[in-house]
This record gives structure tokens, sequence and C-alpha cells, in this order.
């Protein structure tokens, strides 16, 4: 870990950290959640997630929100929404993202992130912000050099913009207000939500969950539920329930449920010291952990407000963070099939680009400028991916292999990079070479000789080959039995069923599509060629 990061963490321990912007939130907005991630980072019980975000970071250096690395995040605000259309009577959820960096320079990372989209400029209210072509969609609007709003719909930032040029009251502000300085804080409108989704969803709780009538007080009670959080080696923790009435009884609710989990907790150890198997040290600490924790809770009552509050030990902090890692891997397998999927749309744009100005596709092999040394069409893209300078330091008249090109090489170009590869600067990208597939002939398939349609035809395949990127060498198919494709990717073993083996391919008309290890063979062969008279296969 840097330095740098390491006195700033230790500089930010000894400050008290501004208080969230909760100024921009809205009284309309179903709830708020915020936390501090470089904060949070620092502290040692998170060094598992900070070690895991830091390989991420080298392995990919676009990890993160927004290319964002979580480092760099002093603040994540979420500003819920959620209402009710008036037909459908399903709930509508939106989200408003305000991030906040703890090094201006960032934005210019942000803004090439966002360069790499297709947003335009939009104007509300005086406001300028970035959206999709149809004003619809994905928004983001920056404030000042170190925040910046992102939306997924831009209805929903307009909401935001609202309560800044109307200067509203500051509802959330004031429900939060002890908890400003918090590692993380949160609070939801219950009786909203309550009222959005109606009697028929809190009928169907009663039935789903057991625990129902223990637990319904708090869910009938409470007008609005905050959460502060403080991680400072330990973690303190505090629950807050505003209500019009009935106090006294999410007071009781809440002793209740402690103290049955004390019970059930006992219960655990006397039935685990009376087994044949032998008490092992660390099981012992996980329980006198989390009883530490139930006999460090309070419920206290005051007027119509009733606190829950706790602690948790640094340790025990630490061990469910440990435990929660494989979560933290699922999040991960996630974000690299983002990556991974986002890759295959870089190089189809860049097909697709190439395609525009020679009115054809590279070929599989392409031949130098004196006509016979080979070389790949991955290195023939460069230029439409970014990549001139690089493109013009590869000697396109010497073998890929040659003392100088090895060089070329060893650079990681992150698009032809498969996030889940070992070796970097492999490439994880191929196209298919046969008679009849999009890379089929020595000139260039252009668009006009697919016949069965872009869009039912695969141009590039993710597949796991111990290949340089640099490399002029594809995947063979002869029209009878399918190459090997995927092999960085599975689906986990659902009911008992083994894993299921996918990856991502480009179809010619520039989408990525994910494709499983069991589908129709008859299928895929279709998708790999041009021409087979199956126009609707994919279908």
């Amino acid at each position: 870990m840097p330095c740098s990061f390491s006195c700033s963490a230790e500089e930010d321990k000894t400050a008290k950290p501004e208080p969230f912007r909760l100024d921009l939130v809205p009284e309309e907005a179903l709830g708020v959640f915020a936390l501090r991630p470089a904060q949070l980072l620092a502290e040692p019980a998170f060094k598992p997630v900070l070690e895991l975000t830091v390989k991420e970071q080298q392995k990919d250096p676009h990890y993160g929100l927004l290319g964002i690395s979580p480092i760099d995040l002093k603040t994540v605000t979420m500003i819920h929404f959620l209402q009710k259309p008036e037909k459908t009577g399903q709930g509508l959820y939106s989200i408003v993202y305000l991030i906040e960096v703890t090094n201006p320079q960032v934005r210019t990372k942000i803004q090439k992130t966002i360069e790499e989209t297709e947003l335009v400029n939009s104007t509300y209210r005086g406001k300028t912000f970035l959206t999709t072509a149809s004003n619809q969609g994905s928004s983001v609007m920056f404030l000042n050099e170190n925040a910046l709003l992102f939306s997924d719909k831009a209805g929903t930032l307009k909401k935001i913009i609202d309560q800044i040029q109307d200067r509203k009251d500051h509802a959330w502000k004031e429900r939060l207000q002890p908890m400003l300085s918090n590692s993380v804080i949160g609070g939801i409108n219950l009786q909203l939500l309550r009222e959005t989704l109606g009697v028929p969803f809190t009928q169907s709780l009663t039935q789903q969950i057991p625990l129902w009538p223990m637990i319904a007080p708090v869910w009938q009670n409470t007008e609005i539920a905050t959460l502060g959080i403080t991680v400072q080696k330990d973690l303190s923790l505090e629950l807050i329930f505003e209500q019009k009435n009935d106090s006294e009884q999410t007071k009781q609710c809440l002793k209740g449920l402690l103290v049955m989990g004390q019970n059930i907790l006992s219960q655990m150890k006397t039935a685990m010291k009376q087994s044949d198997r032998p008490w092992q040290p660390e099981e012992e600490a996980q329980f006198n952990h989390f009883e530490q924790f139930l006999k460090s809770s309070q419920v206290k009552q005051t007027a119509n407000r009733v606190t829950f509050s706790s602690s948790i030990s640094g340790d025990l902090v630490s061990e469910m963070v440990v435990r929660s890692n494989p979560e933290l891997q699922e999040a991960r397998v996630a974000a690299r099939r983002s990556v991974a999927k986002n890759n295959i749309k870089q190089i189809m744009l860049a097909l697709h680009n190439y395609h525009e100005r020679h009115h054809h596709f590279p070929p599989a092999v392409v031949l130098g400028p004196d006509g016979k040394t080979p070389h790949s069409w991955r290195v023939e893209l460069l230029p439409y991916l970014d990549q001139q300078a690089l493109y013009d330091k590869y000697r396109l008249n010497e073998p890929w292999d040659s003392e100088h090109n090895l060089k070329i090489a060893e650079t990681v170009v992150p698009v032809f990079s498969h996030p889940n590869s070992s070796k970097p600067a492999n490439s994880g990208y191929f196209v298919v070479v046969g008679e009849g597939t999009a890379f089929g002939n020595k000139q260039g398939v252009s668009f006009k000789e697919i016949t069965d349609g872009t869009a039912n035809t695969i141009a590039v395949v993710e597949a796991k080959r111990d290949i340089p990127w640099t490399k002029p060498e594809d995947i063979s198919y002869d029209g009878k039995k399918l190459p090997q494709f995927g092999g960085f990717s599975e689906n986990p073993p659902v009911n008992g069923q083994p894993a299921i083996g996918v990856y991502y391919v480009g179809s010619c008309d520039g989408r990525a599509r994910m494709i499983m290890d069991n589908m129709d063979e008859e299928l895929l062969k279709s998708l790999l060629t041009i021409a087979d008279g199956k126009p609707d296969h994919s279908q």
C-alpha cells in the first residue's frame, strides 16, 4: 500500500471528518445511505477488503465506481426514491449517487470514463448535466472539482436539482444530524414505504417470516428509522426508531429479540460443549464475541424515540469481514464479467470503425507493408482503440516475435486482456478462422457478405489461450467439431447441478452476449457462420 495513502489515513483519524452532504436529499426521498470508503479501508478491521481492493486495482485500472478506486472515495451517499405508478401498481425504484473524492485529479479519470459512454449535454433549471441521448437514462452532473452526482434516471437527478435550486427544507439532514460525522449513516421513511407497498405486502410478511409477531411493532409503528455506525478499532452502532405512538411496544419488542438471541446463543454453547466433537478455540472465541455484542446492546426509550445501541470488538468486525469474503468474491466476479463484456464491446466498436473506413473487417492475419510479414488483427485495430502510439512502435515489417516486437508484446493492452487471466499480456479475445466464418477469407469480410444477418453471426469470442496479443494466431474451425471457447468463468452450481462455463462473444452487429457451455451445438455452429441460410437461428 502506498505511503501516501497510509499517511493521509492517519491524518484523517486525528481530524473530525466532514459531514455528509444531506442538504441535497429531498424530503420526498424514501431514504439515504452514506459511508466513507477511504476512512473505512484505513481501519485494521477492513484490511482484507483493502488488500482485495489494491489487488483489483493493480489488475484492472478501471476498478471501482465510475472507474474511481474506493481508496479515493471520501464519501458515497445513495439517495433512494420509491413511487407507485397509478396504472401498473408496481413500485418504481431509482437511486442517485453523490460521490465526493479525496483528490481533485480523480475528476480527470471520471471524465475519461464518461467520455467512453454515449452521453450528451442536457440542461434543467440552469444546471448542465450529461445524460443519454433519450434524456431519460443514466445521468452525471459535476457539483465541483471534488463531487459529482450520478443517477440511473435523468428524472431522478432532476429531483436533486430541484432541491438545490429551491433550497427546500433539509428534513433528512435534521433527522440524521446526530450522526453526520459517523463512518456510516442511513435512514429510511418506513411510513412512506408502507404506504407505497400497501397492505397486501404486509400481509405477505406475516406468512413468510415466522418471527413476524415479534418484529411487527417495529414495522407498523416506526415512521423514520435511522442508523449510525462509527468504526475506530471497535465498531459502535446505533439504531433510532422515530414513532408517533406505541413506542413502549417497540421497546419491549426489541428487548424481547435481545433476550431471545441470548437464549439461543446460550443453548448453542451448551449443545457444543456436550457434543462429542472437541470445542475449537476459534469457535469459542466466536461465541464469546457474539455474547459480548448481545450483552453490550441496550434499548432505551425517550418520548417517541426508541434507540438500540451496541458495540462490536475490532476482532469480531475483522472476522465478519473475512467471512464476507465469499460475497466480495461474488462482487468481484460480477465486476470482472462486466469488464470482459465491455472489452468485447470496445473491440466490436473498433471493428465497426475499421469497416467504415475500409469497407470490410480486417482479415485475421494482416500482411505488413512488405506484403509478406504477418501480424494480428489485434495489432491492426490499435489505432481504433486509442492506441496509436503503441501501433507506431510496432514494426510491421518484422515478425511478431522479433526482438523489438516481443517487447511490444509484453505491453498489456487492457481491452485485449481478460480480467481473469493470470497472464495479462496474453489475449483473452480471438476471432474464429475457417471457411464461412466472419474472418474466413484473406481479404476481410464485409457486412454485405453476412447474409445471415450481423445480429446472428459471431465475430469475436472469449477464450483462454496461452497466446500473446500480438501473435497472429486465432481459433480454427473446420465447420464440424466445435473449438473450446471460454475457460475464464463459470456459473456456480445450482440445486446440486454442476457448474457451467460461460463466456462472452461479440456479434457482428456490435453487441456482446453471454454464451453457456451447454448451448446447443448446432445453434452455436450456425452462429459461427455468415451464410448458412439460417438467419433466424439466434431467436
